[in-house]
């Protein structure tokens, strides 16, 4: 930590510029930032990064986080503006009139109620698009889109910077300087805003459709399942590499809902702590009731209710997955999305296939990844035992819907028997094992439910072509 007397200097010294009656107050400020930043130093130093990035990216993907963010710091401008007199030059040549801002404002105010509450209602209607032709658990994808939520942002910060600014003009008495300040800022946000507008106009025209959700699944898809350390074992140890302790405390939980992120740099502190490992049972995704087993504890030393209070905290849990730091949920999106289209409702064979190639691409990754997490190196809590995602979950959670559904359906079922035959190609003796368990099952459901001999024989001689 810096020392105060430190601080002040280089406040000081900054301030060499100013005038000596706002030195010291210029002085206060830079020194009360230090303040600020040794308490996020604090609070970093206490909570793992893994943990700040996840509350981050789920923070983040809120809808109203961005627009609330500038539409706050366009009423912090205001107040800049207003005293803006104390730190220029006090014959500020630029002088522009109270009225003419006051109309600009007006004009600005108006224009962009209209054109908020518009982008809104447009925004709405593209999620509930979402929900019907694609899966209600897709729309939080397409929420956090940073396009959506930037012009959403730029439309509302214009209209909150215009209603506070008249209110302003017309409570205060502002400075030359404060006036021109209010200017500026109008002038940027008109260029912010035109610019917003004219992404807007191509970003609404795709928003919602079935094939935009797609991408937008995949795109998340392909950010998890890529991470070794989401595809692996979260950096900690598999359950192979030792035997199960047969004595311990077992870990019960204490909360009901889905396991959203696990801190596992706090759990390496308190296994430390206490002399021992943690078997666990769960990672991101398992869904958990109160008082079911979730792990085993073996430590040398008596867990005492604070502590046991601490690891439970470790878990993060929510009414729903999240694709963030679960593999497998991304799967089950387009799973789920490919699976309405081959409804009879809707029987749209295309769209099965799309989602059959994505996944094929996404179990590539992930074999990659899988591959990357069992590098010693990348083992940084070696007191953490976890389970591993096995590969013939994934595949039941990418391909079951479609093979049940889709089996009556010639091209879907010849595209499901060349796709498994892809992942049996991968360097990933597992999941080349499971796609081949695989090929069976989905071979047996197509026997099923072809119509005629030609198309079940077409299926089996594909299932039985060898590599």
């Amino acid at each position: 930590m810096i020392d105060r007397r430190v601080r002040i200097e280089f406040a000081y010294e900054a301030g060499t510029t100013l005038s000596d009656s706002n030195r010291p107050h210029f002085a206060r400020m830079l020194s009360e930032c230090f303040r600020i930043l040794d308490l996020l130093g604090f609070y970093r130093s206490h909570i793992s990064m893994t943990k700040l990035q996840f509350l981050f990216t789920k923070g983040s993907s809120r809808l109203w986080v961005r627009p609330t963010l500038l539409s706050m710091a366009a009423i912090a401008w205001v107040i800049l503006a207003y005293f803006s007199s104390s730190f220029l030059p006090a014959a500020w040549r630029v002088d522009i009139e109270k009225e003419t801002l006051v109309n600009l404002f007006t004009i600005l105010a108006s224009t962009m109620l209209t054109v908020a509450t518009f982008s809104v209602s447009a925004v709405a209607s593209a999620f509930s698009s979402v929900s019907t032709s694609g899966t209600p658990r897709a729309t939080r994808i397409v929420m956090s889109d940073s396009a959506v939520q930037s012009t959403l942002a730029a439309f509302l910060a214009a209209f909150i910077y215009a209603v506070v600014a008249i209110t302003a003009l017309s409570a205060l008495d502002f400075h030359a300087s404060g006036r021109f300040f209010l200017f500026v800022g109008f002038v940027v946000l008109i260029g912010w805003v035109l610019i917003s507008f004219l992404s807007w106009v191509d970003r609404i025209s795709r928003l919602g459709k079935l094939g935009d959700t797609i991408d937008r699944v995949a795109t998340a898809a392909r950010g998890s399942m890529s991470n070794p350390e989401n595809a692996g074992l979260l950096e900690g140890r598999s359950h192979k590499e030792a035997a199960r302790p047969t004595k311990g405390t077992v870990l019960r939980f204490d909360r009901f809902g889905y396991v959203q992120h696990v801190d596992m740099a706090s759990l390496q502190r308190l296994a430390e702590e206490l002399e021992g490992t943690i078997w666990l049972d769960i990672r991101p995704g398992a869904w958990v009731t109160k008082n079911a087993p979730i792990g085993l504890m073996d430590f040398s030393k008596k867990v005492e209710e604070e502590k046991l209070s601490q690891l439970l905290k470790c878990f993060s849990v929510g009414h729903e997955r999240t694709h963030d730091t679960d593999p497998r949920f991304a799967m089950i999106l387009l799973a789920e999305i490919a699976d309405r289209a081959l409804s009879p409702a809707v029987n749209d064979p295309g769209t099965g296939i799309a989602v059959l190639s994505v996944q094929v691409e996404l179990l590539h990754l992930w074999a990659e990844a899988d591959i990357q997490s069992r590098d010693p190196e990348r083992m940084k809590f070696d007191r953490i035992f976890v389970p591993a995602i096995t590969a013939e979950d994934l595949l039941l959670d990418a391909f079951t819907p479609i093979a049940r559904d889709g089996a009556g359906m010639i091209e879907v079922s010849l595209r499901m028997q060349k796709s498994l035959r892809a992942i049996m190609h991968l360097e990933h003796e597992e999941l080349s094992q499971a796609a081949a368990a695989y090929r069976e099952i989905a071979l047996e459901l197509s026997l099923q439910s072809l119509p005629i001999e030609s198309q079940r024989k077409a299926v089996a001689e594909l299932a039985k072509k060898p590599l």
